[in-house]
This record gives C-alpha cells, sequence and structure tokens, in this order.
C-alpha cells in the first residue's frame, strides 16, 4: 500500500510489516516516529490528535510554571475595603416600638404615630434622613447603637433630649464604667490584603475569639487549598534601601523557588503513581500544606475580619503607636482613618481623633 496522508499532515500509513499496518506520525514540532499501536488509520489520527492535545497541555502547564515561579516584591501600602455593616430593619424595629408602646407608653415618643412605616424614626430625637428616599444621614451602625443604649432605658424621642448621634454615643462612653455592651451590636466587615503571614499572626493571636470580646472574627486565605502567588511584602525598614531590597527580593526568589519545585515534586509522584492523573481535592490539598512551611512568613496573604468598634479601637490604640512593629503600624494608620471616616460617631476615643 502507498503512503496516504490525512489533511492534517500529522499521520502518514505505511506498507505493512510482518502483516502488521504501521504508522508515521508527526507531532506538532515536526518530528516522525513509527508506531504500531493503531490498528487502522482512524485509530492513527486519534492517537496523533491525543498527542497534539497533551503536548499542547504539557506546553501550557510549562508556562504557567515558568509564570508561578516569577516572585514579585510589594512596597505599597496594604489594601484595606469595607466589605459589609449593619443595616437597620425599619420593619423590625416598628415591631419593637409596638411592643413598647403596649407596656410603657408613656416612654414613646409625642411625635410617634403607630402603623406609619417610618414610625421607627421618631425614636431618635431629631430627623435621620437624608431625603425623602430614605437616606440616612449617619450610618446603621452608628444609629443601632444609639437605639440599644435608648431601649436600656426607654428613652426616645424629643422627650429624651435632643443629642446627636454623635453626642448620645461620646456620653455611653464616659467615665470609669462606659456603656460597653451598645458597642458591640454594631459589625462590619473589612478586607485585607498585601499584609505579611507574619503580621497577619500578630493580628490573629492578639484579636481573634469570641464576638462579645475586645477581638474579632478572622477568616485568611487558606496556604492548604490556594497555591501560593509568589507576592512577598517587603518590610518598610528596607523601603530605602536599594541594596537590601534587592537581597530581600533573590532570597524570596530562591524561597519562593523551593516552594514551587517541592510542588513540582510531588506532583510528578503522584502522577507516576496514578497513570499521569494530576492531583485534585485531598491529593492536592496535602501536596499544598506540607509544601507551606517552605514559604517565608514575609509571603503575602488576605482575609476577611469581621469585628466591632471596642476591637477596632483597641487595636488602633495599641497598634497606631510608635511602638508597633513598622508593617502593622502602617496597615493600622491606613485602617483607622477608614474607621473614622466611616463611623466618626463610634470612635470617640482620645487616641481616635489623631486618625
Amino acid at each position: 500500500m502507498g503512503e496516504k496522508e490525512e489533511a492534517s499532515g500529522n499521520v502518514v500509513a505505511g506498507p505493512a510489516i510482518m502483516g502488521e499496518p504501521w504508522w508515521s506520525l508527526k507531532r506538532p514540532d515536526g518530528t516522525k516516529f513509527c508506531s504500531h499501536r493503531a490498528g487502522s488509520w482512524f485509530d492513527a489520527r486519534k492517537i496523533s490528535r491525543a498527542l497534539a492535545e497533551d503536548e499542547s497541555a504539557s506546553a501550557e502547564l510549562f508556562v504557567k510554571k515558568e509564570k508561578r515561579s516569577m516572585v514579585k516584591i510589594l512596597k505599597e501600602e496594604p489594601v484595606v475595603s469595607i466589605v459589609a455593616e449593619m443595616d437597620l430593619n425599619g420593619d423590625g424595629i416598628n415591631e419593637m416600638a409596638e411592643w413598647v408602646r403596649s407596656r410603657n407608653p408613656e416612654c414613646m415618643p409625642d411625635e410617634y404615630k403607630p402603623h406609619s412605616l417610618t414610625a421607627w424614626a421618631t425614636l431618635f430625637p431629631r430627623n435621620i434622613f437624608k431625603n425623602e428616599q430614605g437616606a440616612l444621614i449617619e450610618s446603621s451602625n452608628e444609629l443601632l447603637v444609639e437605639l440599644a443604649g435608648r431601649k436600656c432605658y426607654n428613652s426616645f424621642g424629643l422627650k429624651a433630649g435632643r443629642k446627636s448621634n454623635a453626642e448620645y454615643i461620646a456620653n455611653t462612653q464616659q467615665g470609669d464604667v462606659p456603656h460597653a455592651s451598645i458597642m458591640y451590636h454594631a459589625k462590619m466587615t473589612f478586607f485585607i490584603g498585601g499584609v505579611s503571614r507574619r503580621v497577619s499572626h500578630e493580628l490573629i493571636r492578639h484579636y481573634v475569639g469570641a464576638d462579645r470580646t475586645e477581638e474579632g472574627s478572622p477568616s485568611q486565605e487558606s496556604t492548604r487549598y490556594v497555591e501560593h502567588s509568589g507576592c512577598y511584602i517587603a518590610h518598610p525598614a528596607i523601603l530605602d534601601n536599594e541594596f537590601e531590597l534587592q537581597l530581600f527580593g533573590s532570597a524570596m526568589g530562591r524561597n519562593y523557588k523551593e516552594y514551587t519545585d517541592y510542588i513540582a515534586r510531588c506532583e510528578a509522584v503522584y502522577k507516576g503513581a496514578n497513570e499521569g492523573r494530576s492531583p485534585t481535592g485531598m491529593a492536592r490539598k496535602r501536596i499544598f500544606e506540607s509544601a507551606s512551611p517552605y514559604l517565608s512568613h514575609a509571603c503575602e496573604t488576605s482575609f476577611i475580619w469581621t469585628t466591632n468598634p471596642i476591637a477596632l479601637a483597641k487595636m488602633f490604640r495599641e497598634r497606631d503607636h510608635d511602638a508597633a512593629d513598622l508593617e502593622y503600624l502602617r496597615l493600622a494608620r491606613k485602617w483607622k482613618k477608614l474607621c473614622v471616616a466611616r463611623w466618626p460617631a463610634l470612635f470617640p476615643q482620645p487616641w481616635m481623633k489623631a486618625a
């Protein structure tokens, strides 16, 4: 039988050898090799296409591995953003107001009108709306703290005194025994990125625990499920020292290579024992978790952190301080400015005024 090429030019059929067909298969790079695995031209074409796909996938994987071996040294400030906060429910507050009216009607404001959708707003001794669409002047977090304080004493409306939200909260937090419980109702959730795992450990070590304490609730990026990106945080102490920055970059490059090399070795062992299949699920997690000790504490991390004003004020007092770690100090100052700008009434403490 004479040679016959597939339209793609990747499969060439030759004459039978010892009664068996053979096929000249061409790789994507142009090199050819002989194969007796195919019983027909169609089988040979299938093998050729699978080979092309496999080599294409291998080339893509190589590019990905080359990219992931690149290290980035971060010198900029961390990212701190508000991702969520409390929101008042007018219907629920109206239901609370009706309960109070049924027990202590004398405590209700004269201007309170039952069954009005905005009746709850009269529980505050001032207008709380910016416009007719119902946008609030203060944040829900700030109003919630005030509402919690007023409910403790059933002190509502104009008869309670025309105090602003900021004045009311500041008054409750004065003295040796401030009314701290009302502050824990306010909740705010942040995204934090561009910090080292070293600083994140200090944050978690000092500010994690039950929600009603001077602490918070973090959800940190996992090193078991997530392959690290290769970003490292340069400590502020060396940002103006180009020589030390270069040495740091070289050291972190070696560090990340050790990390990725370990992962590559583990993946190769797994593929060898599993017919070429890549690790997934628990197998992949075991590789990443055992690789994480190779990472320097300067490697970048991120997390979502939900907290309250008491925890934040305590942290800012301790970490927006000249004695604090310089990276943590940089984070605390940016975080503090964000909080005071968004919820000014929730931070009446003297040390918060310098934000």
